[in-house]
């Protein structure tokens, strides 16, 4: 059972955002593009994480989400809308500059930020069985700072991310302005200072091979995604938390 099970697409489209239900359990991937490898391995061979609300992040995209929004394999758009800040912030937040960033560099592609947030959840076409995944999963799409955004939404809400990917986020030339990956950066400072706690998973990857250098503190390797593309080289590892 999920929050998704009896949601009916008047519900999705003109009901209260059921902000928690989302929050609950979910999948946070920042500088996404609109890559769907981790729903696709959530959706099979990721599936005991029972993960069905997936939150993904770009300001380098933003609207654009609309041209590859029914995209996905084996599922069709049940239900979207827009969703408006205070519906994700309905408690209002307060950002906390992580130590060590200086403002200018946090600001310097804002010209690129395209305001945006959908909501869509997703139901398996007919001709589709369960080897495809959930009859129905959600996926919240915003056009904001991968940062900020992860402490608007769950340091606000008092939630954490059940999962985190940081797969292929724009370092240098791609347009992010800061390093994800690095385990003293402003993405793994905000992470780890969430007093409600930190991912039990991290998936982190891109093009090409060689991606078992992530020194987050806490999280060991384990599970191998190779090769990650369709159609492409690249992997992805799944990290966990060390027991």
């Amino acid at each position: 059972m999920s929050f998704l099970d009896n949601l009916t697409k008047t519900q999705i489209e003109n009901g209260k955002f059921p902000l928690e239900d989302v929050l609950h359990n979910s999948f946070y991937y920042p500088s996404c593009g609109f890559d769907g490898g981790i729903v696709k391995d959530c959706n099979t061979l990721g599936a005991q994480l029972k993960i069905v609300s997936f939150i993904y992040c770009d300001y380098a995209t933003g609207e654009l989400f609309k041209s590859q929004q029914n995209t996905f394999a084996g599922y069709h758009i049940f239900g979207t809308r827009n969703v408006s800040h205070s519906e994700l912030t309905p408690k209002g937040w307060q950002l906390q500059i992580p130590p060590n960033v200086n403002l200018q560099d946090y600001q310097r592609y804002k010209g690129y930020w395209k305001p945006f947030i959908n909501w869509t959840v997703y139901e398996r076409d007919e001709n589709q069985g369960d080897e495809r995944g959930p009859e129905k999963f959600s996926l919240l799409y915003l056009g904001g700072e991968g940062v900020a955004t992860y402490q608007a939404l769950y340091w606000s809400n008092n939630f954490t991310a059940k999962a985190l990917a940081i797969i292929q986020p724009g370092t240098a030339f791609g347009g992010n302005w800061t390093d994800f990956t690095a385990k003293d950066g402003a993405l793994a400072w905000v992470v780890n200072n969430n007093p409600s706690g930190s991912p039990d998973i991290i998936y982190y990857g891109g093009y090409g091979q060689g991606y078992n250098d992530l020194d987050w503190k806490g999280y060991t390797a384990s599970r191998l995604i190779s090769s990650y593309y369709l159609g492409m080289s690249g992997e992805v590892r799944i990290w966990g938390k060390a027991n």
